[in-house]
């Protein structure tokens, strides 16, 4: 079965990018559903090879703690090339540090996270991150 390359769960967005690129739009509160839709794409694209994910989180709110919690069960890092979030407030920091903590203590975490300010900026670190990646393979 192809993977889609176009989702959309509540009110927040996804697309494919190939060859590697999920990008992700929250927009609004963020549920319990959205997060266990989103850890399903992430493990439906995850399982076919690891990839970047950008979230775009400038038009977010607020996320359930039942949410944060779900996600923080569910994804699993070999999934990811890295993550990037766009336009994260000072919250949205200290939430993805913490999950990215808990994964380090429990040994989970295997990519890095980035934050951003633009969709160009994303673009930018993910390149240098392919060359990078090339140059240590060769």
């Amino acid at each position: 079965m192809p993977i889609r390359h176009e989702w959309k769960f509540g009110t927040h967005k996804a697309h494919f990018e190939q060859p590697d690129i999920l990008w992700v739009s929250i927009q609004g509160e963020t549920t319990l559903q959205d997060a266990i839709s989103l850890t399903e794409l992430y493990g439906e694209v995850g399982s076919k090879s690891p990839f970047f994910v950008v979230t775009d989180l400038t038009e977010a709110a607020s996320v359930e703690s039942e949410a944060r919690e779900h996600v923080s069960k569910s994804i699993n890092p070999s999934w990811f090339l890295g993550s990037i979030y766009i336009g994260a407030g000072f919250v949205q920091k200290a939430v993805a540090k913490s999950l990215a903590f808990v994964h380090a203590l429990t040994g989970k975490l295997t990519f890095d996270m980035h934050f951003v300010a633009t969709e160009q900026e994303a673009r930018e670190f993910i390149a240098r991150e392919r060359a990078q990646r090339s140059t240590r393979v060769a």
